[in-house]
C-alpha cells in the first residue's frame, strides 16, 4: 500500500510536550509553505503518476490553522499531483481551539472523510499541565461541531501519565470520551521527547513523570474501559470501534510504502528512506530555486527491514508471522530469534498461537523490554 503524508508545521502556540518540528502561524509563513508544497508535489508528479495512494494525512504542527482559501490550495495540489483512490482514508489533524464548524465544513466539502482530534484530555487541571490553549467544554465543543460538519469517522488522543495527573481524573477522560462515542481514540503515555519544552525542564532537574506504576495502571485501566465500551485495542496505543482502524498508521506498522511532503516530513520508498528539511524558510527557499528539500537519504537493508518488520509488527494485535520472518531472513536469523522466545514467554510477555507472535496485555505494558530482549 502507498500512503501520502503531508506535515503542516504551523501552530498558535508550541505544546511544551511536542518534539515534532513547528513553528508559529503567520499568514505569510502560511502562503511560503503551500507554494513551497505545491513546488515539491510538482515535483513528485511524473515519478508517482502511475501509482495509486490509499490514503491521505494532513498533520502537523494544526492544519486547520491554515484559511480556508489554503486549505483548499492544499487539497486542489493533491488532487492535481497525485492519483488517489476513491475509497481512500483522508485523514486531518484539528486541535478543539482551532476546529470551528466553519473550517471543518470546508474540509470535508473538500474531501476529507476522517479528523483526528488532539483532545488529550476532559480535565482543566491536566490541560493547564499539558499547556493546552483549550478547555474541557471546548474540546466537547469541537467534537460535535466536527459531527455536524458531517464528519462520521473521528479519532481523538488523550495523554496519561502527566505529572500530577491522578487516577480519577484519567477515569474521568476516558468516560467523558466514551460518553462521545468517537470511532477510534489514541492512548499516549506522557514522554520526555527530546526538543520539548518538557525535556529542557526534565534536564534541568525541575520537571519529572509520575512514577511507573501509576502509568502502567493507567493503561490498564483505559484497556479495561475501553474494552467494555466496544473499542477493539489493534495496536498497543490505538483502539477503534469494528472496522475503523486507522488505515494510515497501519500502512506504517506493516511497513509499507509512503510519501511524506512538507519541512521536517519523512519517506519510505522503493527501500529507501529520506527526510525533509526541518525548516520551513529553508525548505520554501530550496523548492522556489529549484532544488530538492531532502537531507538525510538512506538504503534499507534486507536486515534492517526484517528487524523493522518484527518489531513494528509486535505491536500491533497481528503480531508477527513467524514462518514469514524465516523465509526471509534463514536459518540462523531465524535460531537467534527462536533463541531469546522462551524467557519472554516464561516472563508471560509474549505467547505464540498456530505460528504467529503477539504480546500479552502485560508484553504491551512492557512494550520496549521486549523489543531489547529479541535476539534479531
Amino acid at each position: 500500500m502507498l500512503s501520502l503524508y503531508i506535515h503542516t508545521p504551523f501552530c498558535v502556540r508550541k505544546c511544551p510536550y511536542c518534539g515534532f518540528y513547528s513553528t508559529l502561524y503567520s499568514e505569510q509563513r502560511a502562503e511560503d509553505y503551500v507554494a513551497a508544497l505545491r513546488n515539491e508535489a510538482l515535483g513528485y508528479r511524473s515519478d508517482f503518476s502511475r501509482r495509486l495512494f490509499s490514503t491521505v494525512y494532513i498533520g502537523g504542527g494544526t492544519p486547520t490553522v491554515l484559511s480556508n482559501e489554503q486549505s483548499a490550495r492544499v487539497m486542489r495540489l493533491i488532487k492535481d499531483c497525485f492519483n488517489v483512490t476513491e475509497d481512500a482514508e483522508f485523514t486531518v489533524e484539528a486541535n478543539p481551539h482551532s476546529a470551528a464548524q466553519e473550517g471543518l465544513s470546508q474540509w470535508q466539502r473538500l474531501g476529507v472523510n476522517r479528523l483526528s482530534l488532539g483532545i488529550q484530555s476532559f480535565s482543566d487541571r491536566v490541560l493547564q499541565k499539558l499547556g493546552r490553549l483549550h478547555t474541557a467544554d471546548q474540546a466537547v465543543d469541537a467534537f460535535r461541531s466536527a459531527r455536524s460538519a458531517g464528519f462520521t469517522n473521528i479519532g481523538i488522543d488523550l495523554i496519561y501519565g502527566a505529572p500530577g495527573q491522578t487516577m480519577a481524573q484519567w477515569g474521568e477522560s476516558l468516560a467523558a470520551a466514551t460518553r462521545l462515542t468517537p470511532e477510534h481514540i489514541s492512548l499516549y503515555s506522557l514522554s520526555l521527547d527530546e526538543g520539548s519544552a518538557f525535556k529542557r525542564k526534565a534536564d534541568s532537574g525541575t520537571y519529572a513523570l509520575p512514577d511507573d506504576e501509576l502509568v502502567i495502571g493507567m493503561y490498564e485501566h483505559a484497556v479495561s474501559t475501553l474494552f467494555d465500551a466496544g473499542y477493539a485495542r489493534y495496536e498497543i496505543s490505538n483502539f477503534a470501534l469494528p472496522g475503523f482502524e486507522c488505515r494510515h498508521n497501519m500502512n506504517y506498522w506493516e511497513r509499507g510504502e509512503y510519501l511524506g511532503l512538507g519541512p521536517g516530513a519523512s519517506s519510505y520508498v522503493a527501500g529507501k528512506r529520506f527526510d525533509n528539511i526541518p525548516d520551513h524558510e529553508e525548505y520554501a527557499r530550496r523548492l522556489a530555486r529549484g532544488q530538492s528539500a531532502i537531507v538525510d537519504c538512506e538504503e534499507v537493508t534486507a536486515e534492517q527491514a526484517a528487524r523493522e518488520r518484527l518489531l513494528l509488527g509486535l505491536r500491533t494485535s497481528r503480531g508477527v508471522d513467524l514462518r514469514r520472518f524465516h523465509d526471509e531472513q534463514g536459518n540462523n536469523s531465524f535460531r537467534r530469534l527462536q533463541a531469546s522466545l522462551p524467557a519472554l514467554s516464561d516472563a508471560g510477555l509474549i505467547r505464540i498461537i498456530d505460528g504467529r507472535m503477539r504480546l500479552t496485555d502485560r508484553g504491551a505494558l512492557l512494550c520496549n523490554e521486549v523489543l531489547t530482549r529479541l535476539a534479531v
